[in-house]
């Protein structure tokens, strides 16, 4: 006598009068039992879920961060009988980990550091804020947890990494005004000479020199390549005028070396163009190539050297802030002699004098400019 199926599921266990997540399944097989709550729960799965890190929000459906229905769960409870079953629901951590990684731009915050303001000829340091980014494996950690102890929750809090500002305010600390500013002009129309101008200015613009150490512009600004987004412009070589990556960098580094000349500061190293340049007096630029030659001065103040620097407009505009002290007054001269039709040697020379007294008076450099004549187009 053969075994049917029909005898073999009136010997089975099959569930009593329990109602899961606010489905049936009396008289259900586990397995049958499973099945049916797959189909009859699926839209919970669609429930927007909100992402926070408690400033900004974010929602996306359970099923778009990876949370499944736990029917075995579910099931297991309902075979020991309780009239009443709740939602259970898991995460696949893998499937949430790559969600959240997709999203977790949307709660990144690049930080600020400390800055120096000024407005109205009013000086103020203003406090740097912490970066933040998502911590990934926290999260999921946090989250995978929260909706195994509680499906009914609609809010996942995001866990945060948190990193300090490069610069804090007691990094400025001593700071109390402005030292020196100066501004050189460019035009906005070469295009291609402004953008490696902004792009040296940005990279600048925020540093902090402390007391006994040097400020180098080459380490500050970088190699200046096209991945970094410089661009080819006019640059002087061996007396002549060609294209190169970063032409106008060395505009960016005649102004702030001017900058520096006027607060007083010590050169450690400068070494001016080939040929003149429109924008600056005779001996008084500097100039700059990436792994050959820099320009470089020294903080010998007892507190921190803050550099602001913007490009706005046609000027570049280079502003050293530290501790004033007592006023100085700094003159600059340059002597010059013309050896030839595209040959001129320049000498500076800097006086510093306080409360009407010379104080110093220093031999800065010798330039020497020797060109070619232009090439005829």
């Amino acid at each position: 006598m053969g075994f049917s199926p029909s005898a073999a599921r009136s010997q089975a266990v099959t569930l009593g009068p329990v109602n899961v997540a606010g489905v049936s399944v009396e008289g259900m097989l586990p397995q049958e039992a499973r099945d049916h709550l797959k189909e009859a729960l699926r839209p919970r799965l669609k429930q927007a879920i909100v992402l926070t890190d408690g400033v900004e929000k974010l929602t996306r459906s359970r099923e778009a961060l990876g949370i499944a229905l736990d029917t075995e769960r579910m099931v297991g409870q309902a075979k020991q009988g309780p009239p009443y079953v709740p939602l259970y629901l898991k995460a696949d951590r893998t499937a949430l980990a790559d969600a959240l990684k997709r999203i977790a731009t949307h709660f990144e915050y690049k930080g600020r550091s400390a800055r120096v303001i000024e407005h109205q000829g009013r000086m103020q340091i203003v406090s740097g804020e912490m970066s933040r980014k998502v911590d990934i494996e926290a999260a999921v950690k946090q989250a995978a947890e929260k909706v195994a102890e509680d499906a009914s929750a609609l809010t996942f809090p995001l866990k945060l990494s948190k990193t300090p500002p490069k610069v804090s305010a007691d990094d400025l600390k001593g700071i109390d005004g402005q030292i020196s500013q100066f501004i050189t002009r460019f035009s906005p129309r070469k295009r291609k000479r402004t953008e490696n101008i902004r792009l040296a200015v940005a990279a600048i613009d925020g540093t902090v020199v402390p007391p006994g150490q040097v400020f180098s512009l080459n380490d500050t600004v970088g190699e200046r390549t096209r991945e970094r987004g410089f661009q080819p412009a006019k640059v002087f070589k061996d007396g002549e005028i060609v294209e190169d990556l970063g032409g106008g960098v060395s505009q960016v580094t005649g102004t702030l070396f001017n900058a520096a000349l006027m607060a007083g500061l010590p050169i450690v190293h400068y070494r001016t163009h080939q040929r003149p340049v429109d924008y600056l007096p005779i001996g008084r630029d500097a100039t700059v190539w990436w792994g050959s030659f820099d320009m470089k001065f020294k903080n010998d103040t007892p507190a921190p050297i803050y550099v602001a620097y913007s490009a706005q407009g046609n000027r570049a505009v280079a502003t050293l802030y530290g501790k004033k002290g007592t006023p100085k007054r700094i003159r600059l001269r340059v002597t010059s002699q013309k050896l030839g039709p595209r040959h001129i040697t320049a000498r500076l020379y800097r006086s510093i004098r306080e409360e009407g007294k010379p104080v110093k008076k220093e031999f800065l450099g010798t330039s020497v400019y020797k060109w070619k004549p232009d090439k005829k187009p």
